[in-house]
């Protein structure tokens, strides 16, 4: 996502310097927005195949019942130096777009009506893990 946005301000950046030039002799304009088009390209196309190349890494929280169906709804957190919130699916799972390392913690924020969660209040994760799974017990 930051390569994206530095590449738009760089593409934007571009166009000004175009713009600016627009006054003096035309056929050097023409020729500098022919090059500086070229060269938005030769950067958009290296940013992409730079994306392409890049595997995400992901880490999934997912959150059963005692009888191991998925829970939706459900706020979880994972925290290191900042938190993300996030919020299960139908399918009960969270995504973060993290690798996991030393430091992170979970913590399960909110449930749903008719459940509870009773486990410590922050999970402390192993590096390298990918997927952790949280349950919940149903209320009465």
């Amino acid at each position: 996502m930051k390569r994206i946005i530095a590449v738009m301000l760089l593409v934007t950046a571009l166009f000004c310097l175009c713009a600016c030039g627009e006054g003096s002799d035309t056929s050097a304009a023409e020729s500098s927005k022919t090059e500086t088009s070229q060269d938005i390209s030769n950067i958009q196309s290296e940013a992409e195949s730079k994306e392409e190349s890049t595997v995400t890494a992901s880490f999934k929280v997912l959150v059963t019942d005692a009888d191991g169906n998925a829970v939706s709804g459900v706020m979880i957190q994972l925290c290191k130096d900042t938190c993300i919130p996030a919020k299960t699916g139908e399918d009960g799972v969270a995504t973060f777009p993290v690798e996991i390392t030393d430091g992170y913690k979970l913590s399960v924020l909110s449930c749903p009506e008719g459940y509870s969660y009773s486990g410590d209040a922050e999970i402390y994760l192993e590096s390298g893990i990918t997927e952790y799974t949280v349950t919940l017990a149903k209320g009465e």
